[in-house]
């Protein structure tokens, strides 16, 4: 997986300007390990007992490697330290490369877009565009640069992806189709046969009485 070759070039790189611990607990499911300074991600809920649970796509820093292959997390944004056992470490990945659907909301210093593949749309461009406060760096991905490098319409056809928008429309927006037997009164639950009327939702003997013909969606 592309995401999971960055995060660990992001490592290697660290590593090597002595940014990270020297002792490094492998993570299941992937081909790396975390170290001591790693940013990571939540990539489930954690439910650490008798403790308020950790929501997935928390970010957060290793500050501790155990002897027993645990680890201890700096979570972003508070004060909060979770300890993580060997067991649960297939809850966590690396956070130097994410999927621009995990970025929405994050803020970041800087930020470096590999772009240009066929999800990119004005959506996922603006996310991308909007992360950093202090620069972001663009790059298209080498599918998308045609023979040798040297599309020289390369970034036209970027722009092109980035002005089609693939927004997803709510299907509350949408009105029903009625069907030939339905009318105000029909009640597919039944909750007319388990209440009494004084205890009946207030908008269904609204809608009865006054005989409207809703036609939004719920």
């Amino acid at each position: 997986m592309e995401i999971d070759r960055l995060n660990a070039r992001a490592q290697h790189l660290r590593a090597q300007n002595g940014e990270l611990g020297d002792q490094e607990v492998q993570l299941p499911h992937v081909h790396y390990g975390v170290r001591e300074g790693d940013l990571i991600a939540f990539t489930e809920q954690h439910r650490p007992r008798g403790r308020p649970r950790v929501e997935n796509g928390t970010r957060g820093q290793i500050t501790g490697i155990h002897d027993r292959g645990g680890v201890t997390i700096a979570l972003d944004g508070s004060d909060r330290h979770v300890r993580l056992d060997p067991d649960d470490l297939d809850s966590i990945r690396l956070a130097y490369a994410q999927h621009v659907y995990r970025q929405q909301g994050t803020t970041v210093e800087r930020s470096v877009i590999v772009t240009g593949g066929w999800q990119t749309s004005k959506e996922t461009a603006y996310v991308e565009a909007t992360r950093a406060r202090h620069g972001t760096e663009w790059y298209i991905a080498r599918d998308e640069l045609g023979e040798h490098g040297q599309d020289h319409v390369r970034v036209r056809r970027l722009a092109e992806h980035m002005r089609n928008s693939r927004a997803q429309t709510p299907s509350i927006v949408h009105r029903e189709r009625a069907g030939p037997d339905w009318s105000p009164s029909f009640d597919p639950l039944r909750i007319r046969s388990l209440l009494p009327e004084n205890q009946l939702p207030a908008r269904t003997l609204h809608r009865e009485r006054a005989g409207h013909d809703v036609g939004l969606g719920r």
